[in-house]
């Protein structure tokens, strides 16, 4: 994870057939954090990680860590509360904020229902990633889509990755239309959901059919080539990672991603470097080159 900032700054060459290096990093340096001595703490991206279950806590650690390391101040993990003293165990700069107990997971209703504990803290963030780590409890997902429409009201950067893509299967209207919200789903999470709107799986353009289906909202497929859409223009992502597949590759990319995602909808869509597409496509492409170089840079030392 060290590498991903480096790497959002410093990266200088061809990525994919579709879109010139030279013209993708002006698009992206727009949008990385600025450093500045005048900055107050919190102004370069306060970031949301609901995700984290008993089973599961490494998941939005990395996801919150990755955050923190692409250049976001503030980084808080709203989990069961099973999982709170672990993820707090791995690092002293995350905000851990257990949201509801495990042992009444048996009943949905009191789950979801403390779980609205988080709304409060919606104000505070620039950017929610939803779902590592999160599971499929039923009170759990009630809960989560609660807060889901709570982030489209406060027109919060939402990014949904993992559970939260099966969440979002099960309910697509959750996301509809929403232009500041990027699902980022491996292949068979892409599967489920082109089969819940009817988009046949084996498609070329799978993921912008998805994409437009959803009212244009942005999908990051995730795969051998990472493809970027919203179903109108499409950035692919071909630099080699690592040959290790590893789990948490996924939720670093998601990390990544949120400060950027955080800084595009400040980002004045008119601005020539973006070339004509939407500042949001830029920042999935770029935390997508700079997970890849960091998961690259990870294996060629280890």
């Amino acid at each position: 994870m060290r590498h991903i900032r480096t790497t959002l700054l410093m990266a200088s060459q061809q990525l994919s057939s579709a879109v010139q290096w030279s013209t993708a990093q002006k698009a992206v340096q727009r949008l990385v954090p600025p450093l500045s001595f005048d900055s107050r703490k919190g102004q370069n991206g306060r970031i949301g990680v609901l995700g984290g279950s008993y089973e599961y806590t490494g998941a939005p650690y990395y996801a919150a860590q990755s955050a923190l390391q692409a250049g976001a101040d503030l980084a808080y993990v709203f989990c069961a509360d099973g999982a709170a003293p672990a993820i707090k165990s791995y690092s002293p700069e995350l905000i851990v904020l257990p949201c509801y107990k495990t042992d009444r997971m048996h009943d949905q209703q009191a789950t979801a229902t403390a779980m609205q504990e988080i709304r409060p803290w919606l104000a505070r963030l620039d950017c929610c990633v939803i779902g590592p780590g999160l599971g499929r409890d039923e009170g759990v997902l009630k809960g989560v889509a609660d807060i889901m429409n709570a982030a489209e009201v406060r027109s919060i950067s939402t990014i949904v990755d993992a559970d939260g893509l099966f969440l979002v299967a099960q309910d697509p209207e959750l996301v509809e239309g929403r232009s500041d919200c990027v699902l980022t789903p491996n292949r068979r999470e892409l599967e489920r959901l082109a089969a819940r709107l009817n988009v046949a799986a084996e498609a070329d353009d799978v993921a912008a059919q998805v994409a437009r289906k959803l009212g244009n909202v942005v999908v990051v497929a995730k795969g051998q080539r990472d493809v970027v859409t919203d179903g109108t223009d499409v950035l692919v992502v071909d630099e080699p990672g690592a040959p290790k597949r590893c789990g948490g590759l996924g939720d670093v990319l998601c990390g990544a991603l949120a400060p950027l995602a955080a800084q595009a909808a400040r980002a004045d869509a008119a601005d020539a470097a973006f070339v004509g597409k939407r500042p949001l496509l830029w920042a999935c492409y770029g935390a997508c080159v700079a997970s890849r170089r960091a998961a690259a840079a990870a294996f060629a030392r280890k």
